[in-house]
């Protein structure tokens, strides 16, 4: 449900603006909505991309944060501002030796194709008034003639070309078809002596920040803290209306109904004036608290991954939280899956050792309890069909729910009725939306379309009804084409017509597209349950006939197999009944959606 909230308009004297701020962030219950041009103006650009800029060396200094603590006292000293320019210049000085030596390492490789050679040797050639030059060229352009008339001699042959020297008189031209080679005014030893050298004082320079790491992200935290406050407050401080030639401040906030008596109480003793108004439809736009209790707060999470619903709107998260849990079973479609999330789940739970996470592990849990049922009922345990196993009573019990051998086609007409259902459930509460936001009268047609599909489900499914089906279908058809607008339309036959003819379009494409995307939920269990089984017979086929060793394969094959196809298809089962819950159940259900969280003005 949507938590209840109370308009907030304050007056405040503008020499007593800022202190009342203060006050305000310290009481830390009311939200003020900021001016969209605040958001974007120079002073909070620059803030947030400071607060970017110490993510971003945090993401750095946690990348190189491998080994023991050791405090520096120059590092206490700094400032802020003064840290984040020293790390920054340490990470510059990493990236310009590393950019040295890939450079040296190039001019490496120069020397690489020719081998080792004597360098003092070719000096003493070069100062007998000899020349000695080095080339290469395609195999094909090779002319072994340069071996007479030059004293050619092949060095390497890589990749289809031809490493080859020259050795002539100094005074003598070599004028031929080859890319000649110019080494780097440094020889081979130098560079590597230079190479040895900066990888050397790259290695300090990354042991020193690993070192320094973990004083420096806690300071760099609370700087960006303090950065974020100051953000939120200049952000709060420019949402006022400057009145009386800015001698008043105007300033609007919201708070939960259920503590509005505490904050007025409050009010009441600060130096200003103020109204507290319930908000009002078509022209407030309260931000949205949800308050869900057990169960349902669970999949708070997964909703807001959409879009948070309008304050004038249902909150859907109660209504589609029983779906999501059989739409994850559906899709995992594994007894023995099931039971291992729940499991694990359950022993993060017990464990006390993940307290932040309880509402993803209590989630996680309720989807593995989901997959338990849906798995029983599909009859697979780890990819094994449990219609195949004997002796055990319980489970041939529990064989009577389970779907057949020829029940694949079964499983095919459970994920469409299931997917008819929650359709028609949509509609229903399309029905009270429309008349939450807009009026009984924009909900009229849908009423119609709601009559019309029930009577022709109930008819297809009891022989002999024919009477009460026509009565639902022109029941249904004057709501849809003479009554479905607002009140005052109703005298505008024609027009309400022309209306209901389109609605009856969108209804004909859109709702065969969407109940038939349910199948995905037959489709995503078979391949999961399908999958499993191959792994089985993968690891009965392949294991060797060798006692112990046999054992051992088969076991890993069966580890490696399953726990891919619970990755695969955990995901799947989380993703696509997502899908159908945003695209199917929400648009059939006349979801708006876009409003803003309520979030207080406080300290973090």
């Amino acid at each position: 449900m949507i938590t209840p909230m109370t308009k907030l308009t304050m007056l405040i004297y503008h020499r007593d603006y800022n202190q009342f701020l203060i006050d305000l962030r310290d009481h830390g219950v009311v939200h003020v909505h900021a001016k969209k041009e605040t958001l974007q103006d120079e002073v909070m650009k620059a803030k947030m991309a400071e607060v970017k800029h110490i993510n971003n060396v945090i993401k750095l200094l946690e990348k190189d944060n491998k080994t023991t603590r050791q405090q520096d006292n120059k590092l206490i000293d700094l400032c802020s501002s003064e840290l984040i320019a020293f790390i920054d210049d340490k990470f510059a000085e990493i990236d310009s030796i590393q950019q040295q030596i890939a450079s040296l390492q190039k001019e490496d490789n120069v020397y690489n194709v020719w081998g080792e050679f004597p360098e003092d040797k070719i000096k003493q050639i070069q100062n007998n008034n000899w020349d000695l030059r080095f080339f290469s060229v395609p195999q094909s352009k090779y002319d072994e003639s340069w071996e007479q008339e030059f004293n050619a001699f092949i060095i390497n042959e890589i990749s289809g070309f031809k490493y080859f020297t020259t050795l002539t008189s100094k005074d003598k031209e070599v004028n031929i078809e080859a890319e000649k080679y110019h080494f780097p005014s440094l020889s081979k030893s130098e560079i590597k002596a230079q190479i040895e050298g900066l990888t050397n004082k790259l290695n300090e320079a990354r042991q020193y920040l690993s070192e320094i790491s973990e004083d420096a992200i806690k300071k760099l935290n609370e700087y960006k803290v303090a950065i974020q406050e100051d953000a939120e407050f200049y952000k709060v401080s420019e949402a006022a209306q400057h009145l009386a030639d800015d001698k008043i401040m105007a300033l609007e906030g919201w708070v939960p109904t259920e503590i509005e008596a505490d904050t007025i109480a409050w009010l009441s003793k600060e130096d200003i004036y103020f109204e507290a108004t319930e908000p009002e439809k078509n022209v407030d736009n309260p931000p949205i608290k949800l308050k869900n209790r057990g169960f349902a707060r669970l999949f708070e999470m997964i909703g807001n991954m959409y879009s948070i619903p309008t304050y004038w709107e249902l909150d859907m998260t109660p209504f589609f939280a029983p779906f999501f849990v059989m739409f994850f079973g559906f899709c995992m479609g594994d007894l023995g899956y099931g039971a291992l999330i729940c499991l694990v789940t359950l022993a993060l739970i017990l464990s006390k050792k993940l307290k932040d996470m309880n509402n993803v592990l209590w989630l996680g849990f309720f989807l593995g309890f989901g997959t338990i049922i849906m798995g029983t009922i599909s009859g697979t345990f780890f990819g094994v069909p449990l219609l195949d196993v004997e002796g055990i009573p319980v489970l041939d019990k529990l064989k009577g729910i389970m779907f057949q051998p020829e029940g694949i086609y079964s499983a095919f007409y459970v994920s469409l009725i299931v997917g008819v259902f929650q359709i028609l459930f949509g509609m229903c509460l399309k029905i009270i939306n429309m008349t939450k936001l807009y009026g009984f009268g924009a909900a009229i047609s849908t009423i119609g379309w709601v009559i019309m599909l029930l009577g022709g489900i109930v008819s297809f499914l009891i022989d002999g009804i024919g009477i009460p089906f026509y009565a639902c279908l022109i029941t249904g058809a004057v709501l849809v084409y003479l009554l479905n607008g607002p009140i005052n339309s109703f005298a505008a036959p024609f027009k309400n017509i022309g209306s209901g003819l389109w609605d009856t379009y969108n209804m004909a494409t859109g709702l065969l597209g969407d109940v038939l995307s349910y199948i995905r939920l037959f489709a995503l269990g078979l391949s999961g349950s399908i999958l499993g089984l191959v792994f089985n017979d993968l690891a009965m086929n392949m294991k060797p006939d060798i006692p112990v060793l046999g054992t051992i394969v088969m076991v890993l094959i069966l580890v490696f197999g399953h726990t891919m196809n619970i990755a695969l298809s955990a995901l799947s089962a989380f993703v696509h009944p997502m899908r159908l819950t945003f695209v199917e159940f929400y648009k059939n259900s006349g979801f708006v959606g876009g409003a803003k969280e309520y979030k207080p003005f406080k300290k973090s």
